[in-house]
Order: C-alpha cells, then sequence, then structure tokens
C-alpha cells in the first residue's frame, strides 16, 4: 500500500508568462515499520531539486528577455546565438538556456559585439549562496568533512569533492583580500589627514585605540622552506577591559607596511580617522616591534604583562620550593622570595631601571651560592638571566602597569590569544595533522576573518549591482542638448 503526493508549484513573471512544475513523491507504508515517518533527507532533495530547476530556469528567461530591451531605443536586440550554461545552486545543477545578444544596431552603428545577460547575475557558473556556504564550511573545518556535509543534506553533484571546497575558500579569500587591498587605500589617506571627528574627553578611556596582536605558527608544506610559518593575528577595538573586543584580522605578510596597513584598515571599521591615541599590546616579538615605529603618532607600544608575569612564575615556585626544603637558613637563600617579589612589584608599577638593579643583584648572589640545591640555583639563574635580557630588550615599552589597570585599561593581549586560539589554532594547529601553504593558509584566514567579522556575506554580495550596458561610455549616444553644449 503506497500513498502519492503531488506537489505543484506555479509562478508568473512581468510578462505574463506561467511556469508550472509537478513534483511527485511516493511513500509507502512499509517505511513506518522502519520508523520512516514523514519525509526524509532524499524527498527533500527531490522535492527541492525539482522546485530549484523550475525557479531557476524561469528566472534565467525572464532575465535574459529583459536584457534583450536596449535601454535606450526600447527595441530587441538582434540574437547573436543561443547556448546551454550550467548554474551551481545550493538545490542542485540547473541547465538552462544562456542566450547571446547583439548590440543594438541602431544605437551603435559599426560596433559588432555581444554578451551573455546570464553572465552578469551568475558570473561563476555558481550561485554566491553556494559559494558562500563552501567557503564558510571549508573555513569551519577539513576540506573533505566540508564536502560531506554539503552531500549529506543538499542535493549537489558528486563533483562537489574537497578538491572544490578548497578552491572556492581559496577564491573567496583573494576576492576577499583584493577588497581589503582596495580599501586600505582609503583607510591610508585618512590616517594621513589626520581630521579629528570626536571631542576626547579626559579620563574616558574609550578614546584609546587598543591593538592587541601576536603571532601563530602554522607547519608549512614547502619541503624547501622551513617547518614552520608565521600569520600575524590581532584584534583592533576601543575601550577597557569587559568592553567588546572589536574586529579581527590575519595577514600572511609580516613586512611592516602590510601590517600597518591592516591595521589601519581595521582600526577603520572601529571608528579611527588618523588622530586618536594608538596602543600596541604584543609579547615582543622582533616582527611586531616593527608595528607601533609604523603607526600613526601618538602610538604606543606596551608589553603584554602577562608574558613578564609568567617569566617570573617559575622562578617564585622554584625559591618556595628552595624555602621549604631547607631545614637550617642558608646565608644567601631566605631573600630570594622577597627580592624575586620586589621585582615583580617594581615591573607591575613601571619601575624598570630598579627592577633592572634588583634583579642583576639577585643574580650575582646566585652565581655566588654553592650551597645544597645547586641544581636549583642553577635553573634560578638561568631563568633571571632570561628574564633580565627580556627586560633589557623591551625596557621602552614597560608601562606602570598597576596605572592602567586601576584606570580601567587593557595590560595583556588576551584578545589576541583568544583571536589566535579561535581562527588559527582550531583549523590549522591544533587535533590537525595537515600542513599548508602560506598563500593556502593566508586565504582561508582571510574567510575565518571576515565570517568572525560578521561581514562575509555583505563583502560577497558588494560586487552584484545594477547591471550596465557593456559598452565604453565614450560610444554611448548623447542627446542633442548635450551634444550641442
Amino acid at each position: 500500500m503506497a500513498v502519492e503526493w503531488t506537489i505543484t508549484i506555479e509562478g508568473k513573471n512581468e510578462f505574463g508568462d506561467v511556469c508550472r512544475k509537478a513534483v511527485r513523491i511516493d511513500k509507502s507504508w512499509e517505511r513506518l515499520f522502519d520508523g520512516g515517518i514523514g519525509l526524509s533527507i532524499e524527498d527533500g532533495k527531490t522535492i527541492m531539486t525539482a522546485l530549484q530547476s523550475a525557479v531557476v530556469a524561469h528566472e534565467a528567461e525572464t532575465y535574459s528577455l529583459f536584457r534583450r530591451v536596449c535601454p535606450d531605443c526600447q527595441t530587441f536586440r538582434p540574437v547573436k546565438d543561443y547556448t546551454s550554461r550550467r548554474i551551481r545552486t545550493v538545490f542542485g545543477t540547473v541547465e538552462v538556456r544562456n542566450p547571446r545578444w547583439l548590440l543594438c544596431r541602431d544605437c551603435y552603428p559599426g560596433m559588432d559585439g555581444a554578451f551573455a545577460p546570464l553572465k552578469e547575475i551568475c558570473p561563476d557558473r555558481a550561485t554566491p549562496e553556494l559559494l558562500e556556504l563552501s567557503a564558510r564550511l571549508g573555513s569551519m573545518m577539513p576540506y573533505r568533512q566540508a564536502a560531506k556535509v554539503l552531500a549529506e543534506f543538499l542535493p549537489i553533484e558528486p563533483t562537489e569533492t574537497y578538491a572544490t571546497v578548497r578552491k572556492r575558500t581559496i577564491r573567496i579569500g583573494e576576492r576577499l583580500d583584493d577588497q581589503i587591498a582596495r580599501e586600505t587605500w582609503k583607510a591610508r589617506a585618512q590616517a594621513d589627514d589626520r581630521s579629528q571627528l570626536e571631542l576626547q574627553l579626559p579620563g574616558d578611556r574609550c578614546k584609546e585605540f587598543v591593538i592587541s596582536i601576536d603571532t601563530a605558527y602554522v607547519r608549512s608544506a614547502d619541503p624547501n622552506a622551513a617547518r614552520s610559518f608565521e600569520l600575524v593575528v590581532a584584534r583592533c577595538g576601543r575601550g577597557g577591559r569587559g568592553d567588546p573586543g572589536g574586529r579581527y584580522f590575519v595577514t600572511g605578510s609580516t613586512a611592516q607596511q602590510a601590517i600597518r596597513d591592516r591595521a589601519l584598515h581595521t582600526l577603520e571599521g572601529v571608528g579611527y580617522r588618523g588622530y586618536g591615541d594608538v596602543t600596541v599590546i604584543s609579547d615582543g616579538a622582533e616582527v611586531l616591534k616593527r608595528v607601533p615605529r609604523a603607526m600613526p603618532k601618538p602610538t604606543t607600544h606596551i608589553i603584554d604583562w602577562f608574558h613578564i608575569a609568567m617569566k617570573i612564575q617559575p622562578m617564585q615556585q622554584i625559591a618556595n620550593h628552595i624555602a621549604r626544603s631547607q631545614p637550617s637558613p642558608i646565608e644567601a637563600l631566605p631573600t630570594i622570595d622577597r627580592d624575586i617579589r620586589a621585582v615583580k612589584w617594581r615591573l607591575w608599577h613601571g619601575r624598570v631601571d630598579r627592577a633592572i638593579g634588583d634583579l642583576e643583584r639577585l643574580l650575582t648572589n646566585l652565581q655566588g651560592s654553592t650551597q645544597i640545591n645547586e641544581f636549583s640555583i642553577a635553573r634560578l639563574h638561568s631563568l633571571g638571566l632570561q628574564l633580565l635580557t627580556y627586560i633589557r630588550s623591551n625596557r621602552g615599552a614597560i608601562v606602570d602597569y598597576g596605572k592602567r589597570h586601576r584606570a580601567g585599561l587593557r595590560v595583556a593581549t588576551t584578545l589576541a590569544e583568544s583571536a589566535v586560539n579561535s581562527l588559527v589554532g582550531k583549523r590549522m594547529v591544533k587535533k590537525q595533522q595537515m600542513r599548508w601553504s602560506l598563500h593556502g593558509a593566508n586565504m582561508l584566514m582571510q574567510v575565518r576573518t571576515a565570517e568572525a567579522n560578521g561581514e562575509l556575506r555583505n563583502r560577497l554580495r558588494a560586487p552584484f549591482r545594477q547591471p550596465e550596458v557593456n559598452v565604453p561610455p565614450l560610444f554611448k549616444p548623447q542627446p542633442p542638448l548635450l551634444h550641442a553644449a
């Protein structure tokens, strides 16, 4: 025993043409005993494939007829030829008739040109929605898994493999990268003009624009290159602790000018117009020290307090262990814990010179101590030398962290660390046994960044505007009055 369902769709365009499409679904009662109640995924694929075929064919025919009308003389353009065009959609591939129209002979005499109207609304032979969905899934999960998800829930062809998902993701990333490159020129000009657009109030923590920047290491697929390469990851925003973090940006170029341009472009999205206090917070990496010098003034560079504290923490633990393990006081050891805490306190309050002096005296005492626990003393001395080198190389970027903390301002690269983890780590590094090329990783990160900023769909829809006549403006006919003028 079976039940037959018939679904009919009817469409009517502005020209009065009517299109009908019927879809038949057979449901057998035996499926109920297997738990097959209602429509299955395969039934849904069949329905949506049929409906999509009818809708796309009808829209393509209507748009082609609309573009055949010459906008100047309101007559039909001559026909060049008729071909077929396959359009890939999220609900299957549809083959439609693809006409090509010649230019109007009355309006453009002597010009022999033709154009395909369907190429204007679907230049990639795939709808923007399918490209966006493929790129979004490809940026969130491995390409093979993304292709399996598409094939599981959508009526797509077997040719939609992981290679197709990878190519679409990289292609979308290249488009986004080109858009940002064009917009960067505008941001650079505004930064050079330095026009004030807002009134800054004393004590307003929102007047500061903060760039939390860090680097992420990705395994390289090039056997002739290094084992890994760097991606610069940053988050730009304004406000203090607890406020929204702002917008992301990722770039595969470690050049000073490239990072500066991306930072200015991202700051423009949060209200920066070339005027205001800019603060760059980093971990002191050499590739990131060049960024503050290239930014518009005033720009302040701050070393992340978290990295300083994490270099002092193991020294405190070793000192506590030494103090607890000794049955009797030793000549130089009782003051080690207190001296380390003093160094940390002075660094927290920005007293770099006194912190360096205290650390040098501490290292001198440790070097002259030959008591028991020589391994702990040697380890403590090694960590102290590393901390001293780190402070000396970044002494100009160590500020009064206590004052900034009391004012509600940021003192750590927490936003950059979370950005590295969410954008790069989950897709490329952690639990992913894969290697990447620099170009592929950079383009993939452009898609993930646009998705994290909530602008992926708007950026992909931006190039689709009202189509213009495919004729150079020089040859467009002008009214007689304009000729006379």
